[in-house]
């Protein structure tokens, strides 16, 4: 004798049935709670059933095995027709055919045109160039070589210190430099310039990878003019994403020049772009203002939404960033800090860490 095993909900005369055809069987008699658990497997088989065969069959034992689930969750097909017949009103059915493909929706960023009010009111918004900057490039303002090298250097003395203590003393800094007279800088060794920026205490521990490699960016520099006839034409050879990466891995990687960094270089010369630093990705993250969905948000993702907000506030992403910045930083606004000051800040509503 041969045993087939099952354990399957089946339709009540089944057993009946497989009497009358001579064989013996097991059954038993399951719990409301296993019952109802049954019933959602086997909807689930006839479903599948179904969307093998397409068959008229399969859809009434998928609606035999929906009835036993109605009444065994205490339900009623009256009510069940009742849902379904408010819904249909307020949504309606399928019988259109629509296919749903995309849905646009425009962001409300307002609050950030509230946060520039703020820091304008309170002197706490960062004046720096990066808005006129890429306002004259627009209008049509080509960048030499020497400008090109400054915001480059500048770009630099920004990493792990904080910006107010630089630019205080950006005057010297362009002495020091001899205003971006490559051959004067090239007659210098490192220890010049290390020396130099410590003694105007705008170094950090980066100041001195930094110089050690000043010679080799210029050369650098001057290998990309040589290519593009000038640097101005090479920065706006491509969209300036692809610039960044470039610059920071890419084939004309730069010593001691990240994506942040070279954001920053790109925006010193006019190039509109944000600069992914803490300040901007914490910020948008989920944890903060959810602009996007990493709780720190990604380099790429800083570049999409700030994209997005420009093109929405119809300003530009230098401003953008200088704006949500300057309400972050230590001397300025010190409000979306690493530890946040939530009970002053004054775009609490739009936050998901409230």
């Amino acid at each position: 004798m041969s045993t087939k095993v099952y354990n399957k909900l089946v339709r009540d005369k089944i057993p009946k049935i497989i009497k009358a055809d001579g064989k013996a069987y097991n059954t038993e008699i399951l719990s409301d709670e296993q019952y109802i658990k049954m019933l959602d497997e086997k909807l689930n088989e006839e479903l599948a059933e179904y969307q093998e065969s397409k068959d008229i069959e399969e859809l009434a034992d998928m609606l035999e095995v929906m009835r036993a689930i109605i009444k065994a969750r205490g339900f009623s097909i009256e009510q069940l027709e009742t849902i379904r017949q408010e819904k249909a009103d307020k949504r309606g059915g399928f019988k259109e055919k629509i296919l749903l493909k995309e849905v646009y929706e425009e962001k409300d960023y307002s609050f950030l045109l509230t946060m520039r009010k703020y820091l304008l009111r309170n002197n706490l918004l960062h004046s720096n160039s990066f808005p006129n900057y890429v306002a004259e490039r627009r209008n049509g303002r080509v960048f030499t070589f020497q400008e090109h090298l400054r915001g480059l250097i500048y770009s630099q003395l920004s990493a792990q210190v904080q910006w107010q203590r630089v630019e205080q003393h950006l005057k010297e800094i362009d002495n020091l430099f001899f205003d971006y007279d490559c051959d004067e800088i090239l007659k210098h060794n490192s220890d010049y310039f290390i020396k130099g920026i410590k003694m105007l205490k705008c170094g950090s521990r980066c100041t001195a990878n930094q110089m050690n490699n000043l010679a080799k960016n210029i050369c650098m520099l001057q290998q990309i003019e040589k290519e593009y006839h000038s640097l101005d034409a090479y920065v706006t050879s491509k969209p300036a994403i692809k610039i960044v990466a470039d610059l920071s891995s890419g084939i004309y990687k730069l010593a001691y020049i990240g994506t942040a960094l070279a954001w920053e270089y790109l925006r010193n010369v006019g190039i509109d772009g944000a600069k992914p630093d803490i300040h901007i990705c914490r910020f948008l993250g989920s944890n903060r203002m959810g602009i996007c969905q990493s709780p720190i948000a990604t380099k790429q993702e800083v570049a999409d939404i700030m994209e997005e907000i420009s093109n929405v506030l119809h300003i530009t992403m230098a401003e953008i960033d200088s704006i949500i910045w300057s309400y972050c930083a230590t001397g300025f606004g010190e409000i979306c800090t690493a530890t946040p000051k939530c009970q002053r800040c004054i775009v609490s509503d739009y936050c998901k860490k409230r």
